[in-house]
C-alpha cells in the first residue's frame, strides 16, 4: 500500500494460508491476529532486554524501582509492602533489595513509624538507571509505533483495549463446548 510495503504480504500470511488448508475450520483473521501479537511481544521483549542490556539492569531492578518510582515522592515503602505489591515472597524480595543495595541502586533507611521496620528508597543512581531505562525504551517504542499514522495508533490502541476485556469475561470464551471427559464416558457406554 506504501512505499514501505508495510500493508504487503508477510511471511505469516504465508504460514495463515497452510494452516488454513491444513485446518478447514480455522479462522485465518483471528489466528493471523494472535499470531501477530505474539511476534509483535517478542520482537518487543527483545527490544527491551536489549535496553536492559544497555542500561545494566536486570528486569527485577528494573520492575522494583519502577514499582518504587510509581508510589510518587518520596518513593518509599517498606519491603513488605513492596513484596506485596509486587506479589513476591519477603525472601525474594529481600534478596533483590540485597542485590539493589550492593549496586548503590537503593538505600534502606529506618521507618520512623516503627522503630523496628525500615523503609526502601531509590539513590540518586537508582533513579537515573530508571530514568536512562524508561526514556531509551520509550524512544525505542515512539520509533516502532511510528509505522502508523496517529489516528491509526488511536485505533490500535482502542481495539487491543477492547480485545484485553475479553479476559476478564474468560468463562465466556474458556469453557469449552464439549466437556472431553464426558465425551469420553459416552464413546465408552456405546461400546
Amino acid at each position: 500500500m506504501n512505499a514501505k510495503g508495510h500493508d504487503a504480504r508477510d511471511r505469516l500470511d504465508d504460514w495463515l494460508d497452510i494452516w488454513t488448508r491444513e485446518i478447514p475450520n480455522l479462522d485465518r483473521t483471528t489466528e493471523g491476529i494472535v499470531e501477530r501479537i505474539g511476534h509483535i511481544h517478542k520482537d518487543l521483549d527483545q527490544s527491551m532486554e536489549e535496553t536492559l542490556a544497555t542500561h545494566e539492569l536486570d528486569r527485577r531492578a528494573f520492575h522494583t524501582l519502577g514499582r518504587l518510582r510509581s508510589y510518587g515522592p518520596p518513593y518509599r515503602r517498606s519491603p513488605g509492602q513492596l513484596a506485596d505489591d509486587m506479589r513476591v515472597s519477603s525472601g525474594t524480595m529481600t534478596n533483590r533489595l540485597d542485590r539493589l543495595e550492593a549496586a548503590g541502586l537503593i538505600r534502606r533507611l529506618p521507618d520512623p513509624t516503627d522503630r523496628r521496620g525500615q523503609l526502601i528508597e531509590p539513590t540518586e543512581k537508582g533513579h537515573a538507571a530508571w530514568d536512562r531505562t524508561v526514556g531509551t525504551q520509550a524512544e525505542r517504542e515512539q520509533r516502532i509505533s511510528s509505522v502508523l499514522t496517529a489516528p491509526e495508533r488511536e485505533q490500535l490502541h482502542r481495539l487491543l483495549r477492547k480485545l484485553m476485556g475479553a479476559f476478564t469475561d474468560r468463562d465466556k470464551w474458556y469453557t469449552p463446548a464439549v466437556d472431553p471427559a464426558k465425551a469420553n464416558r459416552s464413546d465408552k457406554g456405546a461400546e
